[in-house]
């Protein structure tokens, strides 16, 4: 049923400062990455991220024009990374300026359009704004349920 019930998702205590020290490199805009991971037996590691070359830089949360143009690309671009990296997991992220981990109204509405999927939030590193780096995933389904299954996705930071 859940993608999240004990799965453990870990990432590198390198990617994780390269790409918290991104998302402080935009602040205070919002920039969109594709964050690339290897499934194990219970675990997925991250093992690259890439900025999302398709979606500029804004200072707000800003709704598809097109959903199904959205939706179209997205699964383009997955599987496309799958087959032309080999690897196994392929998520979309991208940074909350304001430090808030939480879903936008705007990631909320893309997932439910979606049905199912993964969003990932990035809060930089920013001390000067009291910001923590952190990174945290959503699991969100809608697919056998009226009311959605939305898990929160807890990033390990590991050593190499």
């Amino acid at each position: 049923m859940s993608g999240t019930k004990d799965f453990r998702y870990l990432i590198p205590q390198r990617l994780f400062n390269e790409l918290t020290q991104k998302a402080a490199e935009a602040y205070p805009m919002i920039e969109h990455y594709w964050i690339f991971a290897d499934r194990k037996e219970n675990f997925g590691i991250v093992n690259k991220f890439i900025v999302n070359p398709d979606l500029r830089k804004t200072k707000a949360h800003v709704k598809p024009r097109s959903w199904m143009r959205y939706k179209k690309s997205k699964i383009y671009n997955m599987r496309k990374f799958k087959q032309e990296m080999t690897v196994d997991i392929v998520w979309q992220a991208h940074t909350h300026p304001s430090g808030n981990e939480k879903l936008h109204q705007i990631d909320k509405r893309i997932l439910k359009y979606l049905s199912n999927g993964v969003m990932i939030i990035i809060v930089p590193n920013l001390p000067e704004k009291e910001l923590k780096p952190h990174l945290v995933g959503w699991y969100y389904d809608k697919r056998y349920t009226k009311k959605p299954i939305i898990e929160k996705m807890v990033f390990e930071i590991i050593s190499e």
